[in-house]
């Protein structure tokens, strides 16, 4: 065979080994925290479980991305996670209100399930996970959302880029302003008694 009668190679991706290192520095972070933050984006209509099926196949599929060359060091990585898992999310949600079961007309979707059990009541995604959302925008306030969503100290300080000893002055910090903001949800004793133990802290 001549060699000008030879089918042009396809050219390789031009892969960005920094931005595949990133890539793969933030897949513990972003699967520790995706999952949780599916589940409350998603008004609990999809369970845990799935939530962490739709975040991990949203980091694969950036992967691929990234692999293929699609992606450039100019992209915000962590940005870029978030939105392919979210609209997998909706797309996983669309999917499952296509196989809502339907009434005995077969056209009209039947009526949704009861209202949850008063035992599936969550404290964290009903009351803190909002009020921490209320906080005016600060470092502390990070830090116990990062906190919420599974990260661990360590975690939480690579992401904010702070040390760990930091982490816990803010934590701290947080969790003062926290307990005035949910004092009218405790039990006026359990109140008394996390009162007299933050001044005994101070």
């Amino acid at each position: 065979m001549v060699a000008d009668d030879e089918a042009p190679s396809e050219p390789c991706p031009v892969v960005d080994v920094g931005l595949v290192q990133r890539l793969q520095d933030c897949y513990e972070t972003f699967m520790a925290a995706e999952p949780r933050i599916l589940r409350r984006k998603t008004n609990r209509r999809l369970s845990y479980q799935a939530c962490q099926d739709v975040a991990h196949e949203a980091y694969l599929r950036v992967a691929r991305k990234v692999m293929n060359g699609e992606l450039g060091p100019e992209v915000q990585l962590a940005g870029y996670l978030r939105r392919a898992s979210r609209n997998l999310a909706i797309d996983t949600l669309r999917a499952q209100a296509r196989l809502d079961p339907l009434d005995d007309t077969g056209l009209v979707v039947a009526v949704p399930g009861q209202r949850r059990p008063a035992d599936d009541f969550d404290p964290l995604e009903e009351l803190v996970v909002p009020t921490i959302d209320a906080m005016p925008l600060s470092r502390p306030r990070k830090v116990v959302q990062l906190q919420s969503q599974g990260l661990n100290d360590k975690q939480i300080s690579k992401v904010l880029g702070i040390g760990t000893d930091r982490v816990h002055r803010d934590r701290y910090t947080a969790l003062i302003e926290l307990r005035g903001r949910l004092g009218g949800f405790i039990r006026d004793g359990h109140r008394k008694k996390t009162t007299r133990r933050v001044e005994k802290e101070g």
